[in-house]
């Protein structure tokens, strides 16, 4: 590919030479453009005195200073525009003029846009008026138009002047009488440049005050957009003498698999490539996710690069953490947001630590601990539900150590979990305490200040330290610390909720960047795709040549839309650019740019993205190129580097072993050997998996070595061991593998409720609710020597009803819809219940209602019974447990009965000890009939339910306790031998999933596939479970 003209930098030296003497101004498209210009001016040519380059806004400002100062009035910064768009859209709204679309934080940036579009465009308000009263003007354009009318109204109102204004004082200036700064200075202007009709004007009228003025590009430029200099002044002359012609010398062609890829592929062929990074230049098409990707692959090979626009403020750490909090607020204040801001390490605790413990008392908790505890609980939405969720676990717990403390007994482990939620609690009304519920922009951005500085994961950084010297994050949290601190002084009038404010804060933060630099020597220098070409530097790579990162499509919902534009521009002086044109003005930069290149090309394009499993094509320009005569190479980067490319990190060097494998000259462990030694356990994972896929059971499969293991043995001496419980017991007997996660090595799953998305009435909650109603009534009516009737449905309603307002208060339903609905099924559930009480208590009379046997002085209530222990096969087994309801029958025995809110069927009563997978019913009977010295007739399960209709399933305990004797017994065996073995049709059992433990496969189905296809050793007893 060949330039058909000099380069931007041949071109400055031409102009330096023709006027050597004279000041001289270079107008560029950004401010880190004219770096480059300068920096290769002074590379190539010893640099030259009087030459400087600046962005129009700029060199308007210095020419209009005199006129600045003399209005009193103060900029208003780039950063407030949204902010007075978004109080502009508020009035609008409460008058019922923003009907069918979206509220004032949506619609703020697009807003602030247009009006400046307006602006910058020299739009006189009665012609948006005009054009805003037609019958044909889109609903968006009329918002526009209010807002342009009360954006001008603030300026004046305010004292406060724009960009535009600044323009337009500046040509005014120029005109009226030319300044000696303009009159003695020598003008350039790069095609590039952006000249809305404002800056077109002034530099219409600095053209003809100037002593010269030239244009700096193509000597004919091919269909340049209407607003580019490259447009506007067509007519005005390149700088004068001899500039000689440069062309492309080669071209490379690099296809990848992925974005992140495309980089590698880069970073590459810049180490293999014997070519001075003070030579390279790297353009990017897209700013997302490429700067990025460029940024952490040099820092990971120690490539030392510049980038231009700096980086995102996202991407440092105060910037990540800044957005997460801003994103916590906007999101209502979700838990799961903010447990992940403190697993993050995006939120420190450390600073605040010795202020909170002062009020809650010392402790030692960590961020991820914090974060442990607020996951364990749920919350109502909005910022009130950690006070109200958190407040009741504490009230709870302060309950629980005054009852301890009435009893004699010393609850120093609840004190301890008091303490640790009282910090919690503490911590989040600290961080609640930043949001204001309303407020202005100014105390918002005050309020954010304070978040960096108490919670910010970067300390501020030494004053006397230099700027050089610091890190991207010292700098990033410099930066954010003094442009919010400008944020907070902006004279823009703008109260809102803490969360709308939160969400223009957000945006706002999302377009600042940290660190901008210019070139460097030593550096390759990371540019914009448009802004490629200017730094004279011999070697160019572009990145991001697919369609979709190259391509800038119109923006259809644009709050100008095209036929607003062109009925605006008829009245007007300017013209108003249509934004279907965006795309070919991209294509037009992104050509100018690569002229503007004489050296080496190097182009990169992915053709498959992996985050979405998609392929991706290359863009008509890189295909255009990649078919130029003048290319030398063509590659394609998959995953795994080929032949003997370098390898950038330690994946890619085990992948590299790894699709090697066996060949000669490698060696099939050295990978292997080399990652072993660097992660021990890794070997330790390896021998797992491998004993997992063999032919027969090991200790991976849940059995230990052959042995012995009495202190497993739950029929052993109990003199110093800890009573069973009947699920203790049904787990084994169900699941012995479960049993010897949960019970032998003490793995639990976690329980964070705050991040399951459950329905509020979950099976917990309905069993907890209606068994608090059931034993509170019954217990009131027993109080009352009373049997349940008809007649006391008021009382079951009321007693409902204050178990549900306990539940509630808790944690609140999401909505009042939901808690309606919720206190309905509840109640539909009771009704259930008195029809069969009503019934049953006619022969029946109640005795026992959630009464407890064989615990500990910590959990034991005021009616339970004492210790117990049970016969088996000639041994002793302690039990503890509590039973939900014991009524006397008619016969003068008694019956015990567990009250279950699931499914009958799930229960057999042909078996119903089902290989001992439900043991409770029989277990509960013999403790009681231990504990009291009387029979009990009968056992089982009473399903007070709209499903089951108050459905009981009862069983003679006395007729099965040889069989469940002889089966605790083959338990105990199991346990004794170190037996657990995982049940082939594990994945057939509710317990892996509704206990959470199915999470620890990936495939359950799978591994018990292989379960199945396993030899089990004779010696070893067998689980009942297992056939």
């Amino acid at each position: 590919m060949s330039a058909s003209s000099a380069s931007p930098g041949a071109q400055l030296r031409a102009l330096c030479r023709a006027h050597p003497h004279a000041s001289k101004v270079v107008l560029v498209p950004r401010t880190q453009i004219g770096r480059a210009l300068e920096d290769a001016l002074a590379r190539d040519a010893d640099g030259w005195a009087g030459v400087s380059t600046r962005i129009v806004r700029h060199h308007a400002e210095q020419v209009a200073q005199p006129r600045i100062l003399a209005s009193g009035r103060r900029e208003l910064p780039v950063g407030g525009r949204s902010f007075l768009a978004a109080r502009l859209l508020k009035q609008l709204q409460r008058q019922g003029r923003l009907d069918g679309l979206p509220g004032p934080r949506q619609l703020a940036d697009t807003v602030a846009e247009a009006i400046e579009t307006l602006r910058r465009n020299g739009a006189p308000l009665a012609d948006v008026q005009a054009r805003a009263q037609t019958e044909d003007a889109s609903a968006t354009f009329r918002v526009v138009a209010d807002c342009y009318e009360g954006y001008l109204d603030a300026l004046d109102a305010h004292g406060l002047y724009d960009d535009a204004q600044v323009l337009r004082w500046a040509a005014e200036s120029v005109r009226e009488a030319t300044p000696p700064a303009v009159e003695a200075s020598v003008v350039a202007v790069c095609d590039a440049v952006d000249l809305p009709e404002e800056a077109h004007q002034f530099v219409r009228a600095v053209r003809a005050g100037a002593e010269a003025f030239y244009r700096i590009g193509r000597p004919q430029p091919e269909a340049p957009p209407p607003q580019t200099a490259a447009a506007r002044f067509v007519d005005a002359p390149l700088p004068p003498g001899e500039t000689a012609n440069g062309t492309v010398q080669e071209v490379h062609v690099r296809r990848a698999v992925g974005s992140a890829k495309e980089v590698d592929a880069l970073v590459r062929d810049l180490l293999d490539a014997d070519v001075p990074f003070d030579e390279v230049e790297i353009a990017v098409a897209g700013e997302q996710p490429y700067v990025s990707l460029i940024a952490d692959r040099a820092a990971r090979v120690g490539l030392p690069v510049s980038i231009a626009t700096g980086v995102s403020a996202g991407q440092t750490r105060t910037g990540t953490a800044l957005l997460a909090f801003l994103e916590w607020v906007t999101e209502d204040f979700d838990p799961a947001v903010l447990i992940r801001m403190l697993r993050s390490g995006h939120l420190r605790i450390d600073r605040m630590r010795s202020e909170m413990e002062n009020e809650t008392g010392a402790g030692s908790l960590e961020a991820h601990e914090v974060a442990t505890l607020l996951a364990a609980r749920r919350y109502e939405p909005g910022r009130d539900g950690y006070a109200k969720a958190l407040g009741a676990a504490i009230g709870e717990l302060e309950d629980r150590i005054a009852e301890l403390e009435e009893q004699g007994l010393e609850p120093e482990r609840d004190r301890e979990r008091r303490r640790a939620l009282r910090f919690v609690a503490r911590l989040v009304e600290a961080l609640l305490d930043l949001v204001p519920r309303e407020a202005s922009v100014q105390e918002m951005a005050a309020r954010a200040q304070r978040f960096v500085e108490r919670f910010g994961p970067v300390d501020p950084p030494p004053e006397d330290k230099p700027e050089a010297d610091r890190t991207l994050d010292e700098a990033g949290r410099t930066v954010l610390w003094q442009r919010l601190d400008r944020l907070a002084r902006v004279p823009v009038d703008y109260e809102a909720s803490g969360p709308q404010l939160a969400a223009l804060l957000r945006r706002w933060l999302e377009g600042q960047y940290v660190r901008a630099e210019h070139p460097r020597p030593g550096t390759a220098h990371v540019v914009p795709l448009e802004s490629a070409g200017y730094g004279a530097r011999s070697h160019l790579y572009v990145v991001g040549m697919d369609s979709d990162t190259l391509s800038t499509a119109a923006v259809e919902g644009a709050m100008l839309r095209d036929p607003d534009r062109r009925a605006l521009s008829d009245s007007m002086d300017g013209e108003l650019p249509e934004r279907r044109s965006a795309s070919d003005e991209a294509q037009w930069h992104h050509e100018q740019a690569l002229a503007r290149h004489t050296g080496v090309l190097s182009l990169y394009t992915r053709i498959f993205d992996l985050d979405s499993g998609e392929e991706r094509y290359p863009s008509p320009l890189f295909l255009r190129l990649a078919e130029a005569p003048t290319v030398e190479s063509e590659r394609t980067e998959g995953i795994v580097p080929t032949g003997e490319r370098t390898r950038l990190n330690d994946m890619e060097a085990w992948l590299t072993a790894f699709r090697n494998r066996g060949g000669e000259g490698r060696g099939t462990g050295t990978a292997r050997d080399a990652l072993s030694d660097c992660y021990p356990w890794l070997r330790r994972g390896e021998d797992a998996r491998q004993a997992r896929q063999s032919d027969a059971y090991t200790a991976h499969d849940g059995l230990l070595e052959a042995g012995t293991y009495p202190e497993l043995d739950f029929l052993r001496d109990r003199e110093n061991g800890g009573p069973m419980s009947a699920g203790r017991l049904e787990t084994f007997a169900e699941t012995p593998y479960l049993y010897f996660l949960k019970y032998v090595l003490g793995v639990e799953p976690l329980d964070e409720p705050a991040l399951d998305d459950e329905p509020w009435l979950n099976a917990l909650r309905r069993g907890s609710i209606l068994h608090a109603t059931f034993e509170a009534f019954m217990t009131t009516l027993r109080e009352r020597d009373e049997r349940p009737a008809a007649e006391h449905e008021p009382l079951l309603e009321d007693t409902l009803q204050a178990a549900f307002k306990a539940e509630t208060e808790k944690v609140a339903p999401p909505s009042d819809v939901v808690e309606e609905a919720a206190f309905r099924r509840l109640r539909a559930d009771a009704l259930v219940f008195l029809r069969a009480e009503t019934a049953h208590c006619r022969t029946h009379a109640p005795l026992y209602h959630e009464v407890g046997f064989g615990y500990g002085p910590y959990r034991r209530q005021e009616e339970d019974f004492g210790a117990v222990t049970i016969p088996v096969e000639g041994r002793e087994m302690s039990l503890r447990g509590r039973i939900d309801r014991v009524d006397r029958r008619p016969d003068g025995t008694l019956a015990v009965w567990d009250y279950k809110t699931g499914r009958a069927s799930s229960f057999e009563e042909g078996d119903p000890v089902a290989d001992g997978a439900q043991l409770q019913w029989a277990l509960y009977a013999y403790a009681l009939s231990t504990l009291t010295d009387e029979t009990v007739g009968t056992s089982g399960y009473y399903f007070p339910t709209t499903r089951e209709r108050g459905t009981r399933l009862a069983f003679n305990p006395g007729r099965y306790r040889t069989e469940v004797e002889r089966l605790l017994d083959r338990l105990s065996s199991l346990a004794a031998s170190g037996s657990f073995p995982m049940h082939p049709r594990a994945r057939y059992l509710n317990a892996w999933r509704y206990r959470g433990y199915d999470r620890l496969f990936r495939d359950l189905a799978a591994r018990g596939t292989a379960l199945q296809a396993k030899a089990y050793p004779d010696e070893r007893p067998t689980p009942p479970s297992f056939g």
